[in-house]
């Protein structure tokens, strides 16, 4: 017997198979083999992530190799899914942008080592990160609970992890002209942000954060070790719980060498922190 509805379902159904497969090999073809060598041999200055390829489940060394490029300005596109990916080394002479809707996330079960870290700019110079509606997120629960079954001998979630506070969101070691622009940090094991010392140089220097949001981070919001010259403004600092001080900012140079000198908060905002916020 003729079933008009029964016709109507199939017919949704093998829609909605054609479409997830038209959108999963547009996701395949946005790699640009020419556009990578282009950027390569210096002839485009900007270069867009996804020409090195996209891969759900891991995105590491793509996103890698597209800042490890040399172009002045590297785009990481909205590709309806989060960037997944382990830990990132940020390059100086260069603007990265997130488009608007980007997640850069974490991939579970990774993060082993105390200090793993999802974006780290050690000893550079001149580095703008633009990400006005997007977000740099990490694993917080694994991390929290990852410490427990560590402790009592379980291999269980995502695995053990042993007990730290530095897994941070964004970790500036010795670096000179920064600019951090409308990012959300959040969920990490350490900090949303966390401005320090690095190998080569006993201080960070010029340092600008803008209209960033740092939320429900384990340690605190954003922590200021050594820095010359750092403006933080319209910005918010929320939801810091997990270890002490637990803090929106914390202000806490490490040792005699550490130098925390023109520091300035404009216009920001520090709201449901566990501990205080401005410490």
């Amino acid at each position: 017997m003729f079933c008009p509805f029964r016709m109507w379902v199939i017919l949704l159904v093998v829609i909605a198979t054609i479409c997830t497969s038209m959108v999963c090999a547009d996701t395949a073809n946005f790699s640009n083999p020419t556009a990578v060598e282009e950027v390569l041999s210096g002839s485009r200055e900007t270069a867009n992530a996804s020409w090195w390829g996209f891969d759900e489940e891991d995105s590491t060394e793509i996103l890698q190799s597209a800042i490890d490029s040399g172009a002045q300005k590297v785009v990481i596109p909205n590709m309806s899914k989060p960037w997944v990916v382990r830990p990132i080394q940020l390059k100086g002479d260069q603007e990265l942008v997130l488009e608007e809707g980007v997640v850069v996330e974490a991939k579970r079960g990774e993060f082993r080592e105390r200090g793993d870290s999802l974006f780290t700019a050690k000893d550079i110079d001149n580095l703008t990160i633009r990400g006005y509606g997007a977000t740099l997120k990490m694993q917080k629960e694994d991390y929290m609970v990852g410490d427990v079954l560590h402790r009592l001998g379980w291999n269980r979630w995502f695995g053990q992890y042993e007990k730290a506070e530095w897994r941070m969101a964004l970790r500036i070691r010795g670096c000179k002209n920064v600019q951090v622009l409308g990012l959300t940090l959040s969920d990490s094991g350490g900090d949303g942000i966390y401005i320090a010392d690095g190998k080569d140089r006993k201080i960070s220097e010029n340092i600008a954060i803008r209209d960033v949001v740092c939320d429900n981070n384990y340690r605190q919001g954003i922590s200021i070790i050594g820095v010359k010259n750092l403006l933080v403004e319209d910005s918010v600092f929320k939801n810091t719980w997990g270890t002490p001080p637990s803090a929106g900012v914390d202000i806490e140079p490490d040792g005699e060498d550490d130098v925390v000198q023109g520091v300035v908060f404009r216009n920001c905002r520090f709201e449901d922190n566990y501990g205080d916020g401005i410490e």
